[in-house]
């Protein structure tokens, strides 16, 4: 046991709170259950040996943390060796060591889960003239449109950064529009970038034991410039492919000029490239890993909205295109996380603070919400009273999952005149980060004479009891499923941006949770995807834009706990076939079994023949002799034969002869039939 632990527990063993200095916990602490959680940035906390990994889980478990959001991608590289990106630029990692897998094990050997903390935008931010990536492959040096020879971003259907229309000089803008302050973003607009992101970041899911993945910069970049506001929108996202396919969409020339940062469908066509993104990082995740526990940082910037039409003029929505509350209303996200940064100190800051908290607490749906706390911003005083406040239900009795501090690399900061120190107005200095996982713990300093909350309103530091990480109730216990799939049209080309309706056909029990449809659309690689539906079998309708609707035929189950997909090809062509008969050789009728000969051909123009099924219907009833069916691989045409046994006989009174049916049931790859009949007859006599 540490020594600083042994010191925390003997002060809270003399309030009375915890007095085994054991590892054994008490039972009243087995009953608690919240989030504790430290980001790790690797900007300022160092990951790059086993001692490194020792100290973050040191410093986790001393604040009686139980979650570590450990950031293993910042732009565009991995402290991960199981990689589709590199290793990040002068970082001395240890030869051959992982630092993700090494934290995992340390982690859980300690109870403490390992979230990945990945940067999802922004690629780099460093001067590439003076500083590119080393590594060829890096994602900026092969999609940044950067040219060397003359200092510039050369545009085009390669280059995946998202741009400005602000003249360069203005507001830190750089690169004829590409650069926000240090900072080069993709833009989720464009399709292959948003595959790209989603592709490295499934990679890790599958190969490595993480509990969760937290998406960061999930989102356009903010620009700091006068005259920006929710009616004038923020001039960003005009990367040439996301811009034309906007236009493409709404019929708008190509040759024409681009739209307003206001333009209301602009504004929210930005917001949906991000909310995709969102979506298919979720259900591809989850597909692959049920149990993993998707969250984000998430933009909290201003005093925060105060009612439902506010929201409209919140800085996510208006300025960065983040629309988490509908992400959270959705489902695509298990724990939001806004990042609460207000400086307690400032009763400006405590009133952006509570305003955002109450939101947070009553928008989470059917997910879970969690704080970001600014730490360092704070001394640790304030950061304490706002811990409290982020764990305490609102009146309704709604509560947050826990909290997250940023940063364990900065725990708190020096306040002048600090109105929360003891006794109020001393300026408070920097202090180590044991004081603050004292501070967490007692209520006191690591070594134990100075007081960060008044030990009669608070004997017991906020996290003097252990903690339990809250089960998610919707990965426990799961009561629905979701669905997502691939749309492309009758040319094999992606359906891009084509309207989405998923809707619930039939299913035993009758739904008790989840949705019974779901309208949304397909991204710019045709990927769309439903949340949180009743277990049941479900059709899609696809629309894509300036066509009619199709309704696809195939169908597709949902069932509780997984994610099923459904990838569609447009076919409105049903197959077609005819079928011919040799039955010369069932006279006389005697009673015998006679072999009959079909041939027949079948072909499909679109999505190519799945199978046929045969049946001989006999008109009396007594003989329906089987027919092996044909099972297709998407051939567009097929010939085949098919001998078989039929009884020659007919009923003396029966003057026409027995007819037999055979029935041909074709199927394409997209689900459409087509029935083919043919007839064959027992004749009564040969002069018929």
């Amino acid at each position: 046991m540490s020594p600083v632990i042994r010191l925390i527990r003997l002060l809270t063993c003399a309030a009375g709170i915890l007095c085994a200095l054991g590892d054994a916990r008490p039972a009243w602490a087995q009953a608690r259950a919240e989030v504790r959680g430290f980001w790790v940035d690797t900007f300022n906390t160092p990951l790059n040996t086993h001692a490194d990994v020792v100290t973050i889980v040191d410093r986790a478990t001393a604040a009686q943390a139980n979650t570590i959001y450990a950031q293993v991608r910042r732009r565009g590289d991995s402290w991960y060796l199981d990689s589709l990106e590199p290793v990040p630029d002068n970082t001395p990692l240890a030869p051959g060591f992982d630092p993700l897998r090494d934290l995992i094990v340390e982690a859980h050997a300690r109870g403490v889960e390992v979230h990945a903390f990945v940067i999802a935008n922004a690629i780099w931010n460093r001067a590439p003239n003076l500083f590119p990536p080393s590594n060829p492959t890096h994602v900026f040096n092969r999609h940044g449109g950067y040219d060397a020879g003359t200092n510039t971003i050369t545009p085009g259907a390669d280059n995946w950064l998202t741009r400005t229309l602000i003249p360069d000089g203005t507001a830190a803008i750089a690169y004829q529009g590409h650069r926000f302050g240090s900072e080069f973003y993709i833009d989720p607009g464009h399709p292959d970038a948003a595959s790209y992101t989603a592709d490295v970041l499934l990679h890790l899911v599958r190969n490595y034991d993480v509990d969760g993945l937290h998406l960061d910069r999930i989102r356009y970049p903010e620009i700091s410039i006068a005259g920006q506001t929710p009616s004038t929108g923020t001039s960003v996202g005009y990367n040439q492919t996301n811009l034309e396919r906007f236009q493409r969409h709404y019929g708008i020339p190509a040759d024409g000029p681009p739209p307003a940062p206001g333009d209301p469908r602009w504004s929210q066509w930005r917001r949906d490239q991000v909310t995709n993104l969102v979506r298919r990082i979720y259900l591809e995740a989850v597909e692959i890993r049920p149990q993993l526990k998707i969250s984000a940082a998430l933009i909290a910037f201003g005093s925060g909205p105060a009612t439902e039409s506010a929201w409209l003029s919140a800085e996510p929505y208006w300025r960065v295109y983040q629309d988490w509350r509908a992400w959270t209303e959705e489902g695509i996200l298990d724990v939001a996380i806004p990042m609460i940064y207000q400086r307690e100190h400032l009763s400006s800051g405590q009133l952006a603070f509570d305003r955002w908290n109450d939101w947070v607490r009553t928008h989470q749906y059917a997910r879970s919400t969690m704080l970001g706390l600014g730490a360092f911003l704070n001394g640790v005083e304030g950061t304490l009273r706002q811990t409290r406040r982020a764990l305490a239900p609102s009146v309704a009795g709604t509560a947050h999952l826990g909290v997250n501090f940023f940063s364990m690399a900065t725990s708190n900061v020096a306040v002048a005149a600090n109105p929360f120190s003891i006794p109020p107005g001393q300026s408070t200095p920097l202090r180590p980060y044991a004081d603050f996982a004292a501070g967490l713990v007692s209520g006191r300093s690591a070594n134990g004479l100075t007081f960060f909350e008044d030990p009669a309103a608070y004997p017991a530091g906020v996290f003097a009891e252990p903690a339990a990480v809250p089960a998610l109730a919707w990965k426990t216990d799961p009561q629905v499923g979701h669905l997502k799939g691939i749309v492309v049209n009758e040319a094999s080309a992606v359906v891009d941006t084509g309207l989405i309706l998923v809707e619930r056909q039939d299913g035993e029990p009758a739904p008790t949770a989840g949705r019974t449809s779901v309208a949304t659309a397909t991204d710019g690689s045709g990927f769309y995807g439903g949340v949180d539906l009743a277990p049941g079998r479900f059709r899609v309708t696809v629309t894509p834009s300036g066509a009619d609707p199709y309704q696809a035929q195939c169908l597709v189950d949902v069932t509780r706990g997984q994610v099923s997909t459904l990838n569609i090809t447009i076919d409105r062509a049903a197959p077609t076939g005819r079928l011919a008969v040799d039955s010369t050789g069932l006279w006389p009728p005697s009673g015998a079994m006679r072999e009959v000969t079909l041939t027949a051909e079948f072909s499909d123009v679109g999505t190519g023949l799945a199978d046929v099924t045969f049946r001989v219907i006999d008109e009396y009833g007594q003989v329906e002799p089987e027919i092996v069916p044909v099972v297709a691989s998407g051939e567009a045409m097929l010939i085949v034969a098919r001998t078989f046994a039929v009884e020659a006989r007919r009923l003396g009174r029966d003057r026409d002869g027995r007819t037999y049916t055979i029935e041909a049931l074709v199927t394409d790859r997209a689900c459409n039939v087509t029935s083919l009949r043919t007839t064959f007859v027992v004749a009564h006599d040969r002069r018929r």
